[in-house]
């Protein structure tokens, strides 16, 4: 078992000049819990259904959405290209889970729409999903949870802040002495 949290070494700072210890453990352990958490989710989903993550994902896009949608709005939804979003619709026609018509308002437009074998997985899968986030999130309290939210949101809104600025320059590492 991974030791948790991670932790770096001692000497991380003096070989990484310019490197924050805490701010590497950081990104290390909120990767490995979304990873363990999208892993665990996963194995719920496919206890329900073989679509892959994303299929399963479109699917509840749909039908949260309440009505069909345009492939370029479940596509950034999902944050996938409409390429990969072509694909993935032609996949859920094939099987019969979704259906495309021409846009009523824009014949250049096509919309997609859940169709009830589609609803049908939603409906099994959805409960599965909820009940494995509520199960994840046990170790934590409700004030912890609230917490995580608040600061996961901090990182979010300053990662949105500080996208596309120039990157720092980087320090030459330190080689550790061999011993």
């Amino acid at each position: 078992m991974t030791n948790i949290p991670i932790r770096v070494d001692r000497g991380f700072e003096r070989e990484f000049p310019g490197a924050s210890a805490l701010a590497t453990e950081a990104c290390a352990n909120l990767v490995h819990t979304a990873s363990t958490l999208l892993d665990e989710l996963n194995r719920h989903r496919a206890s329900v259904t073989d679509l892959s993550p994303t299929a399963a994902q479109a699917l509840a896009v749909l039908d949260g959405a309440g009505e069909a949608l345009p492939s370029s709005v479940i596509a950034s939804r999902l944050l996938v290209t409409t390429a990969s979003m072509t694909s993935l619709l032609d996949t859920l026609e094939r099987r019969g889970f979704v259906e495309r018509r021409s846009h009523p308002g824009d014949r250049r437009k096509i919309l997609v729409e859940l169709t009830p074998s589609g609803s049908a997985v939603v409906e099994k899968m959805l409960p599965v999903i909820h009940g494995a986030q509520r199960r994840a999130m046990e170790g934590l309290d409700q004030d912890q949870r609230e917490t995580l939210v608040d600061l996961l949101a901090l990182v979010q809104r300053h990662l949105e802040d500080i996208r596309g600025q120039e990157l720092p320059r980087p320090r030459p590492r330190r080689r550790r002495a061999r011993r």
